[in-house]
């Protein structure tokens, strides 16, 4: 499914038949798509390994 030519046809219905909800959602749509198209490329970390070297990741909570 091509999630910014669906946006782009539910926002216009949406917009067409006066309904908020269903020109939001095709605006969700189209966005969404949109960044799926153009991914933001940062690169957070990078590090070679040698051979038998391994890479441990793990996700913690922010201190509050």
């Amino acid at each position: 499914m091509n999630l910014v030519r669906t946006g782009a046809r539910v926002l216009a219905r949406g917009a067409r038949l006066g309904s908020a909800a269903l020109a939001g959602l095709g605006a969700a749509l189209l966005a969404l798509g949109w960044l799926h198209r153009h991914p933001k490329r940062e690169l957070v970390y990078s590090k070679n390994l040698k051979k038998g070297e391994a890479l441990r990741v793990q996700l913690v909570k922010p201190e509050e």
